[in-house]
């Protein structure tokens, strides 16, 4: 090893051979080039704000092409007149030193800047502030250059003394030296630098900008650089961040390493001469170098940590303040190794899971995404890290410190309407359980149409295939069964349509949720079922006559919420069962069917008390009785009153008629709704398929539904059934009113204006015919069209295939049968040519 070059020997034993640095060593050099790239950006930054006209350059002017033009004029001028010789360029130094020991035997304020012209000392120090941040940042070269361009070469030279001695005779051979003299040089210049600054006033205020300290304090941060003096660096003004601190910290600990390699060089090419009686046969060997001088610098053998908490003890106020602040701690914990790391995560954690204050999301937001790039690279460090001591250890074994950070996370993301767009993204990297759960527990909340696109879109984009469907399952079925007795309006909540309960709206819109894409249509159906059985159940125990219950939400929900193709949808998904798009868990064909039949029966009954409510609406407000306006004058000709006579009957049958046609028409439409109801094909709320696998039969939610259903026939169908006779029972009632106003008034020629009026209702009926009997059953105008109607409503009830008579207890179903016994007497009276005309 003795007999190769200095340099050769450092490359070597420093990475430069095949076998490579040891791990410590790569760490540090690693994170030297990590801070150097840090100071790149910043003297990048700060030269671009040259380009746009900042207001405190960071290079010289242009006239800096010559050193110190203002200074070395005045002192030809001063030669001319008194024959000075020209100086030394080491004159300002040396005028510094001279002055600095003066004032300090007289305790007088310290102008460094008293040798160089003004112009000239404020060109040099932005000359030397901007090769301290070149050398930060690892750009050697380019200092050099900049320093020879700007006139000043012997310095460009002085710099590279700590080159070592290479095969080729380049280097310095007596680099031991000049790190010695270079510490010496920067410790008094560091002295002077800082007297400078504190009789100027210097603040901690001055370190938050650029703020230009004396040519000295730069010139001496270069050389304590150079000369790995990290002690006079962290006492230097010109080191005034922590990034500053980290960065002459890690270049000493790499400049000692190489020293020691050097030296242990130097050491056998020392012991070489020895043994060769004094024989010196390799040029650059330094005898007695001071290795052992304790003036030497001492490393800390790759200790980051120890080297790094040199910080913690600056004078300088910022450095030591931002050695604290816990983003810095993490970018120091990376450097030291993974215990440090360890540590770090594991506090920051404890304290991010405990933080209630919405200010600490910052930093709640750091720690997340720190864990996350940990498990990312390093998955079997993350999952040592503990989980923090406390009430919540019992989480032990069911979280990963990971998954408690991301939990905490995404509930700060939800709790913030502009950041929803990223709950899907951070939810995707749980569990799935917790996706499942986090998901749903955020979906309850979204209430804005665009905002529910949104969400579910990036829910398909980033979780599994199908996980959609099980959350919105989780979503509409947890809103509809929701008990909403403290409602409270949440933000982008829409109000609430006329007449409508807020929590009924949002169990709604709720549905709305499986109604987006196709896949999701059998489960909307399910989900529409059930909260149409909870308006129902809702009203089933109310003692309310039938038409005061409007039934307003459900018949909003059915017209105005659900699509009108939610039945087609459902039917053609579960027809694709086993397709590819098929949702996990799909709904069987059979249980569809069912689900159909349910959903049309309810359907079906909200419709028919619409026109239930609307023909009461309108035989409230139409009377069946007006006064004819006979002509009783008896001095007109007789033919003149017969023929007023008759067109009044006229007049007055054509009222009567469009009294009719508006009261038939409104109880036709009810009647025939209601008819429909209690004829349902297969019973009204009846399934209509058996088909049905143990699961769809057994389950919770199944047999929950058989027991609404049962609750919901026992309470309507009778209801319906009543509805349904008031419909007809009062159509007969109006319309013997007519008849028997007609009588009254008209007496003897009454009965041939009510059969022709019976007969405009009864398609089948010829003027000519004498079927009176038959036209006071089959004229929709006749009241005993409506009894017999009425009374037919016996045998509906008893049919087995209808199953109504079932949902009858013994109390309804007496009064249903003094009900048709009453009809079947009134239409006795009122199909009695004889007696109905017999007023």
């Amino acid at each position: 090893m003795a007999e190769i070059a200095p340099a050769e020997s450092l490359d070597a034993c420093l990475g430069g051979g095949e076998r490579g640095a040891s791990l410590p060593l790569r760490r540090l050099t690693a994170a030297l080039g990590w801070i150097e790239a840090c100071h790149g950006r910043r003297f990048e930054e700060a030269l671009q704000s040259d380009y746009e006209g900042g207001e405190d350059p960071l290079l010289p002017p242009p006239r800096r092409r010559t050193m110190w033009p203002g200074t070395l004029a005045r002192l030809k001028r001063q030669r001319a007149a008194s024959g000075t010789k020209l100086f030394h360029p080491d004159a300002p130094l040396q005028s510094a030193f001279d002055a600095f020991d003066r004032n300090n035997r007289s305790s007088s304020p310290v102008d460094v800047s008293s040798f160089l012209a003004p112009d000239d000392e404020a060109d040099d120090a932005r000359l030397m502030r901007a090769c301290l941040m070149l050398f930060q940042s690892g750009r050697v070269e380019e200092a050099t250059r900049l320093v020879d361009d700007c006139g000043q070469p012997w310095r460009a030279a002085s710099w590279t003394g700590g080159e070592p001695l290479s095969a080729d005779g380049s280097g310095n051979p007596a680099r031991t030296s000049w790190k010695r003299r270079c510490r010496e040089v920067s410790r008094r210049m560091s002295r002077i630098a800082n007297a400078d600054a504190s009789s100027a006033g210097d603040d901690d205020d001055a370190g938050t900008t650029r703020g230009l300290l004396s040519s000295l304090a730069y010139e001496a941060a270069i050389l304590s650089l150079l000369s790995d003096d990290v002690d006079g660096a962290l006492r230097n003004p010109a080191f005034r961040t922590w990034e500053d601190g980290v960065h002459a910290v890690l270049r000493s600990e790499l400049g000692i390493i190489e020293d020691d390699v050097l030296r242990s060089h130097n050491g056998a090419r020392v012991e070489a001469c020895e043994r060769g009686g004094g024989h010196f046969p390799y040029p650059g060997t330094e005898f007695g170098d001071g290795g052992e001088d304790g003036d030497m610098p001492r490393g800390n053998d790759g200790n980051l940590g120890a080297a790094l908490r040199k910080l913690e003890a600056s004078p300088i106020e910022r450095i030591r303040e931002e050695a604290g602040d816990p983003f810095r701690n993490g970018m120091t914990s990376f450097l030291v190794g993974q215990g440090a790391l360890k540590e770090y995560i594991e506090e920051c954690a404890a304290l991010s899971l405990e933080a209630e204050n919405e200010d600490e999301a910052c930093f709640l937001r750091f720690i997340t995404h720190l864990i996350l790039y940990v498990d990312t690279v390093l998955p079997e460090f993350c999952a040592r890290l503990a989980l923090p001591s406390g009430p919540d250890a019992a989480t032990d074994g069911i979280y990963s410190l990971r998954e408690l950070l991301i939990l905490k996370y995404v509930a700060y993301l939800s709790s913030r309407r502009d950041l929803w767009p990223h709950v899907a993204l951070y939810t995707s990297l749980l569990s799935s359980d917790n996706v499942l759960d986090t998901y749903s527990s955020f979906l309850i909340r979204v209430h804005g149409d665009r905002e529910r696109r949104m969400a579910l879109k990036r829910a398909r984009d980033l979780f599994p295939v199908g996980l959609d469907a099980c959350i919105l399952r989780n979503v509409v079925r947890g809103m509809v069964l929701r008990d909403e007795r403290n409602f409270a309006r949440e933000v982008g909540e829409p109000g609430a349509p006329a007449g409508i309960a807020p929590a009924d709206a949002r169990r709604m819109r709720s549905v709305r949720w499986l109604c987006y894409h196709p896949e999701h249509g059998p489960d909307a159906l399910v989900c529409a079922n059930m909260l149409l059985r909870r308006f129902l159940l809702s009203q089933a125990g109310e003692d309310a006559d039938a038409s005061d219950r409007d039934l307003h939400a459900p018949k909003v929900f059915v017209e105005e919420i659900l699509p009108k193709d939610l039945i087609a949808v459902a039917v053609d998904q579960c027809r694709r069962e086993g397709e590819e798009g098929a949702v996990p868990g799909p709904i069987s064909p059979s249980l569809v069917q069912n689900l159909e039949a349910e959903f049309l029966s309810m359907r079906s009954y909200l419709e028919a008390h619409t026109k239930y409510v609307q023909f009461l609406d309108a035989i409230a407000k139409t009377s069946p009785c007006h006064k004819s306006s006979r002509l009783v004058d008896g001095s007109r000709p007789r033919h003149e009153v017969e023929i007023a006579d008759k067109m009044e009957r006229n007049a007055f049958r054509q009222k009567k008629m469009g009294l009719c046609k508006i009261i038939v028409e409104f109880a036709s439409r009810a009647s025939d709704a209601l008819t429909a109801v209690v004829t349902f094909a297969g019973g009204w709320l009846v399934d209509v398929n058996s088909n049905l696998t143990d699961e769809e039969i057994d389950s919770e939610e199944a047999i929950a539904r058989s027991e609404e259903l049962e609750a919901i026939r026992s309470t309507f169908v009778p209801r319906a059934v009543l509805m349904l006779e008031e419909v007809l029972d009062k159509t007969a009632m109006w319309l013997e009113q007519i008849a028997y106003d007609t009588l009254a008034q008209f007496e003897g020629a009454s009965k041939d204006m009510l059969l022709t009026l019976y007969g405009s209702f009864d398609e089948t009926y010829r003027s000519n015919d004498d079927s009176t009997t038959d036209l006071l059953v089959t004229s929709r105008a006749a009241p005993g069209y409506w009894h017999k109607k009425a009374l037919s409503l016996a045998s509906v009830v008893a049919n087995d295939a209808n199953g109504l008579h079932e949902t009858f207890d013994s109390r309804e179903m007496e009064g249903f049968l003094k009900l048709m016994a009453e009809h079947a007497y009134k239409l006795n009276r009122c199909t009695n040519s004889q007696n109905f005309f017999d007023y």
